[in-house]
């Protein structure tokens, strides 16, 4: 996240989101890292703005002392908290190289915070770039399943953005992705999908 598209429409439809998937009891011990490229800008105001926009309180934004630019080890080392987790990078994950890298999380760090508890749900905000959504996220979720086989997805896609929820747990991405196909009924075909 940046501050440049803080309160921009997007912070409206992942607000959405989690507020549906948070009243329907689909996340649990739910917290939001912004992964912010430049923390330094940010003030109180600002948080509680974003919190608000997500639909969640300003007590489940995480913040870390380190940077993400300058020690992205010691930054996922900070991640504590073991439960549900909504990451924001600017751009998503990176399946290869990825530049600058501060827009984007790492496969082996969305595996690390997934080993963190078998149950945790991971949710991660992914722009697409010039291309198909649906190739995109075909081709990134293929990239976590290389590293490891047991993962499960399910993805909320427009033509230029995605939410990929992700998971040990078959049994939990299964839930959301049903409860979105309810409550879109004939309007999920092409927005929602699930990879088990």
């Amino acid at each position: 996240m940046n501050m440049r598209f803080l309160g921009d429409a997007l912070d409206h439809w992942k607000g959405s989101i989690f507020s549906r998937l948070q009243k329907a009891g689909l996340l649990e011990d739910f917290s939001v890292d912004p992964m912010l490229t430049d923390a330094e800008d940010w003030n109180t105001a600002d948080f509680r703005l974003y919190a608000d926009l997500l639909q969640v309180s300003i007590d489940q934004i995480l913040r870390h002392k380190a940077d993400l630019k300058e020690d992205r080890e010691k930054y996922f080392a900070e991640i504590e908290h073991s439960g549900d987790l909504f990451l924001d990078p600017d751009t998503g994950i990176a399946s290869k190289g990825g530049s600058p890298i501060r827009n984007y999380i790492k496969i082996h760090e969305v595996h690390r915070l997934l080993d963190c508890k078998l149950s945790r749900m991971v949710c991660i905000y992914q722009h697409i770039l010039a291309m198909k959504t649906s190739g995109r996220i075909n081709s990134l979720v293929s990239a976590l399943k290389e590293v490891k086989a047991n993962l499960y997805c399910c993805s909320y896609e427009s033509s230029t953005v995605a939410m990929l929820l992700l998971s040990r747990d078959q049994n939990r991405i299964k839930g959301i992705y049903q409860y979105f196909t309810d409550y879109l009924g004939c309007h999920a075909y092409n927005r929602v999908r699930i990879w088990v």
